[in-house]
């Protein structure tokens, strides 16, 4: 079997480089030796984002030297995404001097919110440069939005973070407190796991400056995201009860609005069943898999009309049930997710640690084709 280089591969090597035993490194993290061995052997993904901000800070390294650069570089949609990212850091750095230039075609954030939202990067990058360059006002808010999101999952995150600052100071210029609360959203979820702390103050800043005006739907639905993001992020802090206290508000928030129809604000898609969603990811992270398993055996994810959303539901899903050892649903959670979003699903490095690690736990007369197709999907190959 051959198999890109994994997170497992990647914490040995750092482990080595480090001069640190198993033993070591495992009790800095706060892990089993046994289990580190199986994260590094790939018998086992790294099942919690907390985890590896454990054995980030251990190792003295980013998460995103252990994650890598996301999706395999020879893939066409990756590649026709990534070629757009000189033309955005370009477009960005002229921002940040006050620089704009005239758009050479119509406006269409819409279009590249669309495109983002349905994880469609290689459609998207052909607007965004130009946007970026060109919008101003809320536009260019949702343009920044749109750039963030993009630029995390191409694997360029620290230009994504750029993007999201670029939302903050232009929302601050509009004094909007709903396109406050929206930027503070994607400064919110713009920033490492390894400073999920910070992550949590910003967003609970945010929501206090846009609780006055939740009376306006649209506020009320950035209000929810960053109870959200506040949720995920405290959960990755190690505050669990925090994490489900921001769910809970938020939603008690969805429940006056109801699902969008068209996506809502942004494309964010903020109501009961994105609040559902995030419970299960949350309930998850913070180490309680079977209730995160029964919640989303709750959900209805299509009916939120965000694809990128709906991919995320079956990626988080697959892991959990994964993590219960319930190998072939977690194969089809992440089939599923491969058909709504497959440039996502091939581009996130937790879905291919987390099929590779089902892959070799199967003795190889136990390998099914859903298994052999959900494998070469993330570039896993038996020879």
């Amino acid at each position: 079997m051959d198999q890109p280089i994994t997170i497992g591969d990647r914490v040995s090597y750092w482990r080595q480089r480090r001069g640190k035993s198993q033993r070591t490194l495992a009790e800095l993290a706060g892990i089993s030796q046994s289990y580190l061995s199986q994260i590094e052997t790939g018998g086992r993904p790294v099942e919690r984002r907390a985890t590896l901000v454990a054995l980030a800070e251990a190792l003295g390294v980013s998460v995103e030297e252990l994650t890598g650069r996301p999706g395999d570089p020879t893939d066409p949609a990756r590649a026709k995404a990534a070629a757009a990212i000189p033309a955005i850091r370009e477009a960005l750095i002229m921002r940040a001097a006050g620089q704009t230039r005239p758009s050479s075609q119509p406006v269409a954030v819409a279009d590249a919110l669309a495109m983002v939202t349905a994880a469609d990067y290689a459609a998207a990058a052909k607007l965004l440069p130009d946007l970026l360059a060109s919008t101003s006002g809320t536009a260019l808010v949702q343009t920044c939005y749109a750039a963030m999101s993009f630029c995390a999952h191409v694997g360029y995150v620290d230009l994504g973070r750029e993007a999201a600052r670029l939302a903050l100071a232009t929302a601050e210029e509009l004094g909007d407190p709903t396109w406050l609360a929206v930027a503070g959203w994607a400064h919110a979820r713009a920033l490492p796991p390894e400073t999920a702390g910070l992550a949590v103050t910003l967003a609970r800043q945010a929501a206090e400056r846009v609780q006055p005006h939740i009376s306006n739907p649209q506020a009320r639905q950035a209000y929810g995201m960053l109870h959200l993001i506040a949720a995920l992020r405290s959960a990755i802090a190690g505050m669990p009860g925090d994490a489900i206290s921001h769910l809970d508000e938020a939603e008690a928030e969805a429940a006056t609005l109801g699902d969008p129809a068209d996506g809502g604000l942004c494309r964010l898609g903020f109501g009961p069943t994105n609040v559902a969603i995030w419970r299960s990811t949350v309930l998850g992270e913070i180490g309680d898999v079977e209730q995160s398993a029964a919640v989303a055996g709750q959900v209805e994810p299509s009916r939120l009309p965000i694809p990128h959303r709906q991919a995320m539901f079956w990626i988080d899903h697959g892991r959990t049930l994964a993590t219960l050892r319930r190998d072939d649903e977690a194969v089809a959670a992440f089939l599923r997710a491969e058909t709504v979003c497959p440039q996502l699903v091939r581009l996130l490095p937790t879905v291919q640690s987390t099929i590779g690690a089902i892959w070799r736990r199967k003795r190889r007369a136990a390998i099914t084709p859903q298994l052999r197709r959900a494998a070469e999907m993330v570039g896993i190959r038996d020879h």
